[in-house]
């Protein structure tokens, strides 16, 4: 195999691979507004809490990819909260802030709130770039940070 045929075979697999990681985020995208629209056909009450558990079983049986980067995203967008769960920084980004116990209308907002931020997110998602560019964006996030130090790795003892 040359050289130029081994690169197209690496562009055609990664062209395949970006197509494929596309199509999978669009089937995520179908099976959520569906959700969102009758959510007691899926066996939801349609609640927040219900609504967290359904993703995170989609996300576990997607071997934790569908959802990959969508806690860095909202840690930018909501400019703090770097060490929240991605259903606590969604609570926290729903109109109204943080409110526990959740009453049946604070909840309602939340699982409106989590749709939106979920469809936003994939959107980006669906980009070519769009992963790496959730992770720049959190890097640059996090190095204006006070707590955050990059320090280099000291030598080793007699080096």
């Amino acid at each position: 195999m040359t050289r130029n045929s081994e690169r197209s075979a690496g562009n055609y697999l990664a062209a395949t691979q970006q197509t494929f990681q596309a199509n999978v985020l669009q089937h995520y995208q179908a099976l959520l507004t569906a959700v969102r629209r009758e959510p007691a056909r899926h066996g939801l009450d349609g609640s927040f809490s219900s609504m967290t558990a359904f993703l995170l079983g989609l996300d576990a049986g997607s071997s934790w990819s569908m959802l990959t980067g969508f806690q860095e995203w909202l840690v930018v967008r909501l400019g703090r909260g770097h060490d929240l769960t991605w259903p606590l920084l969604v609570r926290h980004l729903t109109p109204g802030g943080w409110t526990h116990p959740l009453t049946k209308q604070a909840d309602a907002v939340a699982v409106i709130t989590l749709h939106r931020l979920l469809r936003d997110y994939f959107t980006i998602r669906e980009r070519s770039d769009g992963l790496a560019r959730i992770f720049l964006d959190y890097q640059s996030w996090m190095v204006t940070q006070d707590w955050f130090q990059l320090d280099a790795a000291e030598p080793a003892p007699g080096s």
